[in-house]
């Protein structure tokens, strides 16, 4: 495999690996704003590529088709999995919580014996 190959690969995981990481933290706090945000500049760069792929001609055009393949689609799709992974977790850890006893082995808040 050449480097050219690693590189295509190495892009395409990273786009996929960096918005799965990022939704994934902001779903886990439940921050709307943080995914809306994260949302809005995926969009931006999906629709500017489309924009240079409508008026480029000639083999320019290869160049926004691998961006839009390995670096658009997979961040779309990693932060999609990251966030409702990440808030389907924060709906878990909130469940737990309430189940939660408020003392374990007769210790306070503080740590101390009753």
């Amino acid at each position: 495999m050449g480097s050219e190959e690693i590189a295509l690969i190495g892009i395409g995981c990273g786009s996929f690996l960096i918005p799965l990481g990022l939704t994934l933290v902001a779903g886990l706090r439940r921050s709307k704003m943080a995914l809306a945000a994260m949302t809005v500049l995926w969009a931006g760069f999906t629709l500017l590529m489309f924009y240079q792929l409508a008026t480029t001609g000639g083999w320019d055009v290869l160049l926004y088709i691998l961006l839009l393949l390995f670096v658009s689609a997979p961040a779309a799709v990693g932060g999609l999995i990251g966030g409702l992974v990440g808030w389907s977790r924060a709906d878990q850890m909130q469940k737990d919580q309430r189940l939660v006893p408020a003392s374990f082995g007769g210790l306070d808040g503080n740590g101390t014996n009753r």
